[in-house]
């Protein structure tokens, strides 16, 4: 009752305020209605003040109520929950359990994993293993990413087994891969060369030579030989010649470009190659996304994620092939995905789909999309294929994030 009795001078100066107010001002006492509001306000804010300053009172006492023990608990339980690594714990009885926001997220459980995925199962029996202990993990958009496992011994206390953090290397793959497969291409491409070029020089002295040969049927035999070893050389030095580029892929060369334009460039390209055999349709935001790209490197990525759109939707099933091109921007970066309406990609292909040599299309050379993600890779951002979506029109959709 103490803060009610503290607050009665002020709550009666509001009353009589309030009650002498109109009067005042009805006989034109204009300075004294004034200060009569004067006062009602001031008496208001003294009331206000009271009671915000009770209710800190309040707050410090049932903060000094938690037990030393609790408090604690509620820190450490904070700290866990800032931690951007997934942390689990296993129990004695192999159950797995999420110990912050950032594993809940990850399983999508508030505590206990229900059906933990056989990966993280496997992961943590294979002891010392380090190529066991990276497993791949669905997220939030279900786009698998690479954890690295590590884990420690709980020693039981509080029926814990083991404490488990999983550590996202995805990026860290990636660039691995990107290198690996860089020092791989150069030294193919230096080791094929070297022998190569003698053979193309050689095939076309002995075809100059074999056209001067008096006999007429040894020098049709010999031409007809020596075309065909020049045909498949001339072949081959073309097809290192692409894996070259794939190895030699400069550092971008960034400059501030919209996406719009970005766009623009893209369909006019588009239109020029598949005219009305495939239709094009662009879904970008109406405001104005800004971006420091390599133009040159961007637009040669889009094309290829473009055309083999158009190339799947063509020799799919559907009546009118379709490619969709989406792009998007936010506060964590740019999105640009390339859909089509072809036959889809076979789920044992998903993880293969970006390896250099491999393709699905007959005569491929399995360059365009390692081109495209080397590039993506090379602006700091990634490449996916992203997962099925049966209630969509397309079938496939990758997806450019920078």
């Amino acid at each position: 009752m103490r803060p009610v009795w503290q607050t009665a001078p002020a709550l009666s100066m509001i009353v009589v305020a309030s009650m002498l107010a109109p009067s005042a001002f009805r006989h034109d006492y204009y300075a004294t209605t004034t200060l009569l509001l004067l006062a009602i306000a001031t008496s208001s804010a003294g009331i206000l003040w009271r009671f915000s300053e009770l209710a800190r009172r309040q707050k410090r006492i049932e903060v000094s109520n938690v037990r030393p023990a609790d408090r604690e608990k509620y820190r450490n339980r904070a700290l866990l929950d800032h931690a951007p690594v997934p942390l689990l714990y296993q129990t004695g009885d192999g159950a797995f359990h999420a110990a912050n926001r950032a594993a809940r997220r990850l399983f999508r459980t508030e505590d206990r994993l229900r059906d933990p995925p056989r990966s993280l199962n496997d992961a943590v029996m294979a002891g010392l293993d380090p190529e066991r202990r990276v497993l791949r993990l669905a997220t939030d958009s279900a786009i698998p990413r690479s954890y690295a496992l590590s884990t420690a011994s709980g020693s039981g206390i509080g029926g814990i087994a083991q404490f488990i953090a999983l550590t996202d290397i995805d990026a860290e793959l990636n660039a691995a891969n990107a290198e690996a497969l860089r020092e791989m291409l150069q030294i193919l491409s230096h080791e094929i060369m070297n022998s190569l070029t003698p053979v193309i020089s050689l095939a076309e002295t002995a075809h100059d030579l074999a056209q001067a040969a008096s006999d007429e049927e040894t020098r049709n035999v010999v031409i007809g030989a020596l075309d065909t070893i020049l045909r498949r050389a001339k072949g081959l030095n073309r097809f290192i010649q692409g894996y070259r580029r794939l190895a030699r892929l400069p550092s971008p060369e960034r400059q501030r470009i919209s996406l719009d334009e970005i766009f623009q460039n893209a369909s006019g390209l588009f239109e020029a190659r598949w005219g009305a055999r495939v239709m094009l349709e662009i879904d970008q935001p109406t405001t104005r996304i800004m971006m420091r790209i390599d133009p040159v490197q961007l637009e040669h990525a889009l094309m290829n994620l473009l055309n083999n759109a158009a190339e799947a939707a063509l020799t799919g099933t559907a009546a009118q092939a379709h490619v969709w091109l989406h792009g998007d921007g936010s506060s964590s970066g740019l999105h640009i995905a390339v859909r089509d309406n072809g036959d889809g990609i076979a789920p044992e292909h998903h993880e293969t789909i970006f390896r250099p040599f491999f393709s699905l299309k007959a005569g491929g050379n399995g360059i365009g999309l390692s081109l495209a993600r080397q590039i993506v890779l090379a602006h700091g951002g990634t490449l996916t294929l992203d997962a099925p979506m049966p209630d969509r029109p397309w079938r496939t959709s990758f997806s450019m994030r920078l």
